[in-house]
């Protein structure tokens, strides 16, 4: 009967194997990535920034801390 013998080799190799396949999609997919995720930062960041306006303008109204 042969045993399952897995290494700390077989490991980083599966796992560098798998990088190089996620990164042969991402150049085929070109800036898509790229203007996604900028994209999503920017939709973030205006978000928070209305969420801190109005924080900002319920502290006032209720006189709490800002």
């Amino acid at each position: 009967m042969k045993q399952l013998l897995v290494t700390w080799t077989d490991i980083f190799l599966g796992i560098g194997e798998f990088f190089e396949w996620t990164f042969k999609i991402i150049k085929a997919l070109g800036h898509f990535p790229n203007v996604l995720i900028s994209i999503t930062i920017i939709g973030l960041m205006a978000y928070w920034s209305k969420k801190i306006i109005d924080f900002k303008k319920e502290s006032q109204r209720n006189g709490t801390l800002e």
